[in-house]
């Protein structure tokens, strides 16, 4: 006490209060006896003090703070050491504590001022606890017992209390200052230790070798673990921010990170995980090694130079012989490239399932016995079995026609041998009994180990493709046969104008045979000019697409191979796809012939009906007006009182004028109706046919009748036209020709046809020489007008028979 008050009178302080006592106790006289150079100097003087006092000033306020800063980390130090810190006074009552002394305690701290520490020690004890307190109090020197502790959650603890009186600010001792260890484990250590040296000299000697063996076995292990290629790491059990610590680490796991060992050692794991760990996964681990159970995961980790990479972690926790959880070891692989080989496969996968799922071929996966594995969804949707219905069941038994079990199974004995079988066409039979034809190919599957597991067959459905196959010959055979009959000449040409292919008829037409035709070009079938032109209209059609011909008909003129020309119908389309031309010809001379003809029968006529009318009927109308003229005289002349005479002299003329007039009305009637028979409604044909056998009937010297046993029903007035025309040629060309006695109209109905016969008993009819008179043209034009059948030939009893049938009306049965 004496030391420090000695200390206390020699601080700064005290030394700067005295200097400045001494310099207050100088008299003022003292200054006024003094020089003024004395007074600079002492003005000097104090202004040199008083900056020293400044400077220490300011080093007192630093001092200040840097004890109160010394004072806050004391105090962490004190609360936060491991050992409990107490002060007590002379009675043993507690008057501060630090935290440590109050968890040793069990008591918080607040509850610990002014209470005993007798409080907290057994009976046995206190008395021990009195002793050492006296022989505190009684010296300066430090004094330590071991004594049992009670805490208060009764848990029994030994500690050593290190104690040291200290004295108050007036020099009195009242307190003491005690440190609390707890020496619990040290006792049940040196226990411990004492059993093992009773134990050492018995064991030693066994021992020696087991330690050999043992190094033996961790050097073994040590030699493993460093250089397995997975990653080791273990850590402290410390679970708790910041977590565990790495106490070791193989080279595997340095080369994985990119880190040495030194920079490892000591660290958190966290120091591997980054923005993309899942946080989720952290605390599901932590949670797990809590519970004391291993775990197995993965999770984002990064390299030394920041790059992550996908890492599979084991960890498992280890525990001491008492079960006590001492470390965390952590198996770690670097799964990246197999998680990217993951993903590829699933990508595949996914693919490979997508196009199984969406194909319109058939996927059928088959074992090496031909039972069913698999097929997609396609197959399920074309023969209706679903595949839970038929997994495992034989394929040839489910879906092949038993016609053709036998050859299906060659192939697949076939395709197990290895041999690969593409595009064999057989049939399935679906579940509703339907045959699809089926076009196959076949892959054999092998495993690792290169042995046949299985057939992939995939096929498509080709029963539609036959069949349009099949239709499709069958159309060309059909069409081939409308080409080799067709009575027109047709043509195809490439865009160059060179013909690819001809039919039948354009041989005979042109004088050619299909040889010579074939790779020539058209022009060798057409006259000038029309060869001449032909080049240029094909080059500006394809440069501009202007078509003259193509699309329309044209007439034109043809050149046979002996030279001669004719005139010919032309036609012509285009196939786009094929860069082709079709052109279809017909001969058009016998139509051209046709049509002068008709033209001629026109003119013949138009001057029979003017000679007529000249002849007759303009020689009654102008006798007609003459006696009406001499009437209008004999009216004009005479008086009112006209004899009896006179009268009927002008009523004879009024009555020639009047027969007169009918006779000139029959004869335009006789012409009009050759040209108009009149309108020929359903029934009109027949009450036609019976007039103008009527009026045949009137000639002098010809007997001609009309036969029509049931009424027959005409389906159009134009059929019904053409009909009677044909039987007004008929009877023509016999009163001309044939120089008949007896004609006979007929019109009958047979087997669902009308037949129109115009029969006489004339001189007969020379075909031959006939056929190409205009008359039978006409019938025959008229006839193919109306699509019936003509047929003119030689009675054998004498006469000729016309006859005309054509498919068209109904008997009208009277019974109706």
């Amino acid at each position: 006490m004496a030391e420090r008050k000695s200390e206390l009178r020699s601080t700064p302080r005290n030394t700067l209060r005295a200097r400045a006592e001494e310099m207050l106790a100088m008299s003022r006289s003292d200054v006024s006896g003094m020089s003024r150079e004395d007074i600079q100097k002492l003005v000097h003087e104090l202004q040199v003090h008083q900056m020293e006092l400044e400077i220490q000033n300011e080093e007192l306020r630093r001092a200040q703070t840097e004890l109160a800063c010394s004072r806050d980390r004391f105090a962490d130090l004190y609360d936060f050491a491991p050992v409990g810190y107490l002060t007590l006074d002379r009675h043993g009552v507690i008057l501060e504590a630090n935290l440590t002394a109050a968890t040793m305690l069990g008591v918080e701290r607040n509850g610990l001022v002014n209470r005993k520490l007798t409080d907290f020690l057994p009976d046995q004890a206190k008395e021990a606890w009195h002793l050492h307190r006296r022989t505190v109090f009684a010296d300066s020197r430090n004094r330590v017992v071991e004594l049992p502790l009670r805490a208060s959650d009764g848990r029994p603890q030994r500690i050593r209390l290190e104690s040291r009186a200290c004295s108050d600010a007036d020099g009195s001792v009242n307190r003491c200052r005690s440190a609390m260890i707890d020496i619990a484990e040290q006792e049940i250590a040196k226990e411990a230790f004492q059993r093992l040296n009773i134990n050492l000299g018995q064991s030693l000697v066994g021992s020696e070798t087991m330690l050999n063996r043992s190094i033996e076995h961790v050097r073994l292990l040590t030699e493993a673990v460093a250089h397995l290629g997975e990653g080791i790491l273990i850590t402290n059990d410390d679970l708790d921010w910041p977590g565990p610590q790495i106490v070791f680490v193989n080279d595997a796991l340095c080369r994985i990170t990119g880190y040495t060992s030194e920079e490892l050692i000591g660290q958190s794991p966290r120091i591997l995980q980054g923005d993309a760990t899942d946080r989720d996964t952290l605390e599901r681990i932590k949670s797990e090694l809590a519970a004391g159970r291993s775990v197995l995961f993965e999770l984002a980790n990064y390299r030394k130079d920041g790059t992550p990479y996908d890492a599979e972690l084991f960890i498992t926790p280890l525990f001491d012989s008492d079960g006590r959880r001492t470390n965390f070891v952590a198996i770690h692989r670097d799964i990246t490239k197999r998680k990217q080989s993951e993903e590829g496969l699933r990508r595949e996968h996914e693919l490979s399932e997508g196009i199984i799922a969406s194909s319109q071929h058939i996927i059928v996966l088959l074992d090496t016995e031909g039972r069913i594995k698999r097929f997609n969804p396609y197959l399920e949707e074309l023969a209706g079995w679903q595949l839970a219905e038929v997994r495992g069941r034989d394929w040839f038994e489910v879906f092949v026609p038993e016609r053709e079990r036998r050859s299906a199974r060659g192939l697949f004995d076939r395709s197990l041998r290895g041999e690969r079988t593409r595009g064999e066409v057989n049939s399935i039979v679906a579940k509703d009994g339907r045959e699809l034809r089926i076009e196959w190919y076949d892959a054999p599957l092998t495993s690792a180990d290169g042995e046949f597991n299985g057939l992939l067959c995939t096929g498509q459905d080709v029963t539609e493709r036959l069949q349009d196959q099949q239709a499709l010959r069958e159309r060309e055979e059909r069409l081939q046969a409308v080409l080799n009959t067709a009575a027109d000449a047709i043509i195809n040409i490439d865009r160059d104008g060179v013909i690819t292919d001809v039919n039948p008829a354009t041989e005979r037409l042109f004088g050619y045979t299909e040889q010579e035709l074939i790779g020539q070009n058209i022009k060798i079938l057409m006259p000038s000019p029309y060869c001449d032109e032909h080049d240029d209209y094909l080059a500006r059609y394809r440069e501009t697409g202007e078509a003259r011909i193509i699309g329309s008909g044209r007439e034109v003129a043809g050149k046979r191979k002996d030279g001669s020309t004719f005139p010919i119908d032309l036609a012509v389309s285009e196939v786009d796809h094929l860069d082709l031309f079709t052109g279809i010809i017909r001969d058009s001379s016998e139509r051209k012939m046709l049509l002068r003809d008709l033209v001629g029968i026109a003119e013949d006529e138009q001057r029979r009906i003017g000679q007529d009318l000249h002849d007759g009927t303009q020689q009654e109308l102008a006798g007609l007006g003459m006696l009406a003229q001499t009437l209008l005289n004999n009216l004009t002349n005479e008086s009112g009182d006209q004899p009896d005479a006179s009268r009927s002299k002008q009523r004879s003329l009024a009555q020639r004028i009047v027969e007169g007039i009918d006779r000139a009305h029959r004869e335009v009637q006789t012409v009009s109706r050759g040209l108009v028979p009149g309108r020929l409604d359903q029934m009109g044909l027949v009450e036609a046919l019976r007039e103008l056998a009527s009026r045949t009937d009137q000639l002098s010297g010809i007997t001609c009748a009309f036969k029509c046993e049931r009424p027959i029903q005409i389906g159009d007035d134009l059929t019904a036209t053409h009909l009677y025309r044909i039987a007004q040629e008929a009877l023509t060309n016999a009163l001309k020709h044939a120089r008949p006695e007896h004609i006979l109209v007929a019109l009958e109905y047979e087997d669902g046809q009308i037949v129109l016969r115009v029969a006489d008993d004339g001189k007969g009819f020379d075909l031959a020489r006939r056929s190409d008179g205009m008359g039978l043209k006409t019938m025959q034009y008229r006839a193919s007008l109306i699509g019936a059948g003509l047929t003119v030939e030689a009675v054998e009893t004498g006469g000729t028979l016309v006859s005309c049938t054509v498919a068209d009306g109904e008997v009208q049965d009277d019974d109706r």
